[in-house]
C-alpha cells in the first residue's frame, strides 16, 4: 500500500473509504463554496522568506494559549457528528491531542458525551457550548462543563443562522430520516462504513436528550433547526459573569467584532469562517487576521481556523498574528483511515512540516516568527507590516532571538512522514428532506 505522507494522501484515502455523499458533507461548503475555496487559495498564495547560515539546530514548537502549555501549536477544532466518519471519534480525536501535546475541543453537536471525551484524555479538553434559545440548555451545559473539570469554553458565535449547502441538498443528505435511493446504492458500496453504521453505536447527540432518551436522527435535526437568532453580545457577558476559567468566542471575522468581544470579558478570540460552511460571502480567515490582530494586540489570544493544510500555513498565520491555529477536516481524515493512530499521525505531519518550515525561514521557535517571515512579494506582506505592536514586536529574524523557556519543547525531526492504516467510519443515514430544499439544517460545526 501507498504510503500516507501529507494530508492530501489522508484526504483521497478518505475519499475512498467513505460514501460518496457522507465525504461530500465532510468536504463541502456553503452555496458556491468560494469562502471554501479562499482558505486554502490565500494560504497558498502568500509565501515564507527563506533565511540561511542561520543555527536551527534546536527547534521549539511549544507555545502558551490560554494558561495551557502546549508542545505545538496545532489545536483539533470542534466538529459536530463526527461518529458519522468514525466511531467514537471524538475520543480518537482528544486521545491522539492529548498524545501530541496539544488540545482538542469537544463540540456542542457531539456525538459523545462531554464526561466521556475528558476522562479519556484529561486535562487535554476544552469545551464549546452553544447559545441555545432555550437558556436552560445553556446553563445545563455550562454546568456539564464545570463538572467534567474543563476550564476553556468557546461560544459558538456563528451559527445563529443556518446555511445553504448544495452539496447536500444534491445529494438528499439532511437530518430528516428519509433515505435517498441514490444515497443507499452508494452507501451499500462501502460496507466497512454499512456495518458501522448498522451495528456500531447509534448517531445522536451525546449531552442531549429526548424525554430522558437519546435522540433520533429526525429529532436531531428539528433540535438543530432551532436557531436561535436573537443572540447578542449581552449573552457572551451573562456567560463571562458566570463561567469562571477562561472563555472564547468562535466565529469572529472582524475587527470590530473582535473589539466587541474584548469589551464583553472573553479571553480568546477564535478567527473563523466555519471552514466555508456558513456564510459563503466573506473573506478567508488568514486574509482577515491582520487587521483583527491588530486590534486585539495582547489583550487576547487569537485562536484561528480553516484552510490549513500544510506546516508553513501554520507559520503563515502565526506571521500575521496567531497565537495557535486549529484543524478540522485534516483531522478527520485521519480518523477515516484509522482512528486515534491516523489522527495522530495527521498531527505528526503537521508538526514536522511546521518545523521544516520554520528552519527555512531562519527560526528555532514561534517566538521568532513575525511579519518578516512573509516573503516581500507576498499579497498580503503590506497589511502584515503595518500590523498591531503584538506583530512588529516579534523579532522578525533578528540576530538575537527570544528566549522560550519551556520545561518540555517537542522533540521534532523536520519532514518526518509517519503512515498509518486501519479501521473506518460509522454510522448516519444519507437522508432526504422533502421540506426544506432552499434552507439547509446541517450540523452547524467547524470542519476547517
Amino acid at each position: 500500500m501507498p504510503k500516507r505522507i501529507n494530508v492530501s494522501d489522508y484526504r483521497n484515502a478518505a475519499r475512498r473509504r467513505l460514501p460518496h455523499i457522507v465525504y461530500d458533507f465532510l468536504e463541502g461548503g456553503a452555496l458556491d463554496e468560494q469562502t471554501l475555496a479562499s482558505n486554502t487559495a490565500d494560504l497558498a498564495g502568500s509565501p515564507l522568506q527563506q533565511r540561511i547560515m542561520r543555527d536551527v539546530s534546536g527547534i521549539d514548537l511549544s507555545t502558551s494559549v490560554l494558561g495551557h502549555r502546549l508542545r505545538t501549536p496545532v489545536l483539533i477544532a470542534p466538529m459536530g457528528l463526527l461518529s458519522l466518519f468514525h466511531p467514537q471519534a471524538d475520543v480518537h480525536l482528544a486521545r491522539a491531542a492529548q498524545a501530541a501535546g496539544t488540545v482538542f475541543v469537544h463540540s456542542a453537536w457531539s456525538g459523545t458525551p462531554l464526561k466521556d471525551v475528558v476522562a479519556a484524555a484529561p486535562g487535554s479538553v476544552w469545551c464549546q457550548a452553544a447559545l441555545w434559545a432555550d437558556p436552560r440548555l445553556v446553563d445545563q451545559h455550562l454546568e456539564r462543563a464545570a463538572d467534567a473539570g474543563v476550564d476553556v469554553l468557546v461560544i459558538a458565535g456563528d451559527v445563529s443562522v443556518s446555511s445553504k449547502r448544495e452539496r447536500d441538498l444534491h445529494n438528499g443528505f439532511t437530518m430528516r430520516a428519509r433515505p435517498s435511493v441514490r444515497g443507499v446504492f452508494n452507501a451499500v458500496r462501502k460496507p466497512r462504513w454499512v456495518s458501522n453504521f448498522l451495528f456500531g453505536p447509534k448517531i445522536t447527540f451525546g449531552d442531549q436528550s429526548t424525554e430522558g432518551r437519546p435522540m433520533t436522527i429526525q429529532e436531531m435535526g428539528e433540535f438543530m433547526e432551532a436557531d436561535n437568532d436573537r443572540v447578542t453580545w449581552d449573552d457572551v457577558r451573562s456567560i463571562r459573569e458566570r463561567w469562571p476559567g477562561k472563555l472564547v468566542v468562535k466565529g469572529i471575522m472582524s475587527p470590530a467584532d473582535a473589539q466587541l468581544a474584548i469589551d464583553a470579558g472573553v479571553d480568546g478570540i477564535y478567527i473563523s469562517n466555519h471552514g466555508g460552511r456558513q456564510f459563503d460571502a466573506q473573506p478567508s480567515t488568514f486574509s482577515a487576521l491582520p487587521a483583527i490582530a491588530e486590534t486585539v494586540g495582547d489583550q487576547a489570544d487569537i485562536l484561528v481556523d480553516s484552510g490549513i493544510r500544510r506546516g508553513s500555513d501554520i507559520v503563515k498565520m502565526r506571521a500575521l498574528g496567531a497565537t495557535a491555529c486549529l484543524i478540522g477536516r485534516p483531522a478527520v481524515y485521519g480518523a477515516v483511515q484509522s482512528g486515534q493512530r491516523g489522527a495522530a499521525a495527521i498531527l505528526d505531519i503537521l508538526t514536522a512540516e511546521l518545523a521544516t518550515a520554520l528552519a527555512f525561514t531562519g527560526a528555532t521557535s514561534l517566538a521568532d516568527v513575525g511579519p518578516g517571515t512573509l516573503a516581500l512579494n507576498g499579497t498580503l506582506t503590506t497589511a502584515a507590516r503595518a500590523a498591531s505592536p503584538r506583530l512588529t514586536g516579534s523579532r522578525d529574524h533578528g540576530d538575537e532571538r527570544s528566549a522560550d523557556t519551556t520545561p518540555e519543547p517537542a522533540s521534532v525531526t523536520p519532514q518526518s512522514t509517519p503512515t498509518s492504516t486501519g479501521p473506518c467510519p460509522h454510522q448516519a443515514a444519507p437522508m432526504k428532506d422533502h421540506h426544506d430544499k432552499q434552507r439547509h439544517h446541517a450540523h452547524p460545526d467547524a470542519l476547517g
